[in-house]
């Protein structure tokens, strides 16, 4: 069940055009420091290091420190793994066993609320 709310998260993290075009500018220069990343985005370094954080909260996102510079990648691996975990939910010869019914649906929900 940990899966489902893993990718609940990563879906969450991915509902905002910003934190979008952050995933497609670091899966297109692998590794880019945050000054960078908020030159291209033409946003203030405090709002991209918080959408950054939420990135990599989600697991989608990397961040490695240099001196006084901070460099950020796509966690790539992770973000193949939720796309794969999205295919599954709509493959219709895919049979999936531990989704949550009922009070455990419920209780999953709000668990993964916090």
């Amino acid at each position: 069940m940990d899966e489902w709310k893993d990718l609940k998260v990563a879906v969450k993290a991915l509902a905002g055009v910003t934190r979008l075009s952050m995933v497609y500018h670091l899966a297109k220069r692998g590794e880019i420091t945050v000054t960078e990343l908020t030159e291209i985005l033409g946003l203030s370094q405090p709002l991209v290091s918080w959408h950054l954080h939420k990135l990599k909260r989600a697991g989608l996102a990397e961040t490695r420190r240099v001196g006084r510079q901070v460099y950020c990648s796509l966690n790539l691996a992770y973000f193949q793994l939720c796309l794969r975990r999205l295919e599954r939910l709509v493959d219709p010869g895919e049979l999936i066993e531990t989704l949550p019914v009922g009070a455990a649906l419920i209780e999953a929900e709000m668990s993964s609320e916090n």
